[in-house]
């Protein structure tokens, strides 16, 4: 039977869990359906990256679901440039990489978009010739097509004779989200942010462009009533969508059915890591002390909270305070969790260092693809290609200031890993982050 491995690609975020959390959420649900060997999450700005998610399956039939509203920039440049997708279908060494069609072209988000403003109409009882509606994207000027799918949508809303005035506006393109209040004059206005999830353009970015402070509460701005309304990602039909698109690429998915909640996670490198802590006993992997019963921070006592859930455990460790990068040495104290089975070990590891245990059991057998700096640089298409201009002295200046604070080993720019860390095959996104800092 083949095996098959299902990857929602989402965008991530330095600033706010909510981002890449309802990628998460929804690798949950998937993972307990059953439907799917492996089911996890890949992210530009957070782990597994774009690049190295593929490390950390095994399954010969691979599926990447693009998680984003728009069909643009990243599902066409940076997607295809980082997972090396040459067409709809990769045939890689064993493997077949399927690449879905993006959120947009299915007919689930205008369908949330109507209902956005329906709904929002109904509740403060407006008619649509005192009613303008914004749509607000994201866009990019680095690629045209990012905001068709806005336009779409506005186009969809004004055919529909919904409110008397429609406009499309944006946080990264024209028109700006601000110039909605000379581009409309109906007293009443409702916008929609053309967003999946709650992050931080929905939260802080857009409503400081409309200048509300409260999202599903008319508020008064300019003189005129304004409603924001809920991002169009965040209803949890959204999955069904995963699926349908899944199936259209092809995807041998199985029927669902109910399984372990510590079951599908990505499996390259579980059974090195399962041999290696019967072997020893107790074994530290970064920050974290495992055993064959448990698993818990290295030097941590006398934990107090018992977590039985993945995704209990992700907001532990991951939310208050936010942590973007994984492998931080800022690991919460406090918890544990009880390994009632040899595979849990690995799906708990997996679950605090996405994508870590792959990379580790690759070093330990001599077959980690290590990724130079030059290589890494070549590949990107945005802001990050001004890298290649950096010095030695600048690029060893910010592996110590930003590797310093990571469990993994930069094994990228020293060569090789010493035995006791996790090695780290490629600079990640906050190091090419930190570096452009450094070198503007």
């Amino acid at each position: 039977m083949v095996t098959t491995a299902l990857v929602l690609a989402g965008h991530g975020s330095h600033i706010t869990p909510e981002t890449a959390g309802l990628v998460w959420s929804h690798v949950d649900a998937l993972r307990m359906m059953g439907i799917a060997d492996e089911v996890t999450a890949a992210f530009w700005k957070e782990q597994p990256s774009f690049q190295t998610v593929f490390n950390t399956l095994v399954a010969q039939d691979i599926t990447v679901v693009p998680l984003f509203t728009a069909q643009g920039y990243f599902t066409q440049t940076v997607i295809p440039a980082e997972m090396k997708l040459n067409s709809a279908i990769t045939h890689r060494d064993d493997c077949i990489i399927r690449y879905a069609r993006t959120l947009n072209e299915h007919p689930y988000l205008g369908e949330v978009v109507r209902q956005r403003v329906s709904d929002a109409m109904q509740l403060l009882n407006l008619t649509p010739e005192k009613t303008a509606v914004a749509i607000i994207g994201h866009s990019t000027r680095r690629n045209p097509e990012s905001r068709r799918a806005t336009e779409a949508q506005a186009a969809q809303i004004r055919m529909l004779g919904l409110a008397g005035e429609v406009q499309a506006v944006y946080l990264d393109d024209s028109p700006e989200i601000a110039k909605i209040y000379t581009l409309t004059t109906a007293p009443n206005l409702i916008a929609v942010p053309y967003f999946l999830a709650a992050g931080s353009h929905t939260t802080l970015d857009v409503p400081n462009e409309l200048g509300v402070t409260q999202l599903g509460v008319p508020q008064q701005v300019n003189g005129r009533t304004i409603y924001y309304t809920q991002p169009v990602g965040v209803d949890e039909t959204l999955r069904t969508v995963i699926l349908e698109l899944a199936h259209e690429a092809g995807t041998p998915l199985r029927e669902e059915f109910s399984t372990n909640v510590w079951t599908g996670f990505p499996s390259a490198g579980r059974t090195a890591l399962i041999d290696a802590v019967q072997r020893e006993g107790v074994m530290q992997f970064g920050e974290l002390r495992l055993s064959c019963d448990e698993v818990r921070l290295w030097d941590d006592e006398a934990p107090h909270e018992t977590i039985d859930h993945p995704a209990v455990l992700r907001a532990r460790i991951r939310e208050k305070p936010f942590r973007s990068l994984s492998t931080s040495t800022d690991l919460p104290r406090g918890w544990h969790v009880s390994i009632t089975q040899p595979e849990m070990l690995h799906a708990v590891v997996e679950t605090v260092y996405p994508g870590a245990v792959a990379d580790w059991a690759a070093y330990q057998s001599g077959m980690l693809k290590v990724n130079p700096f030059e290589q890494v640089i070549q590949r990107q298409t945005g802001n990050y290609r001004q890298l290649a201009n950096i010095t030695n002295n600048q690029r060893s200046a910010v592996v110590q200031g930003v590797c310093a604070g990571c469990v993994r080993h930069p094994t990228w720019h020293h060569g090789e890993s010493p035995g006791n860390y996790i090695p780290c095959p490629e600079p990640c996104n906050h190091w090419l982050s930190a570096a452009l800092e450094a070198a503007e």
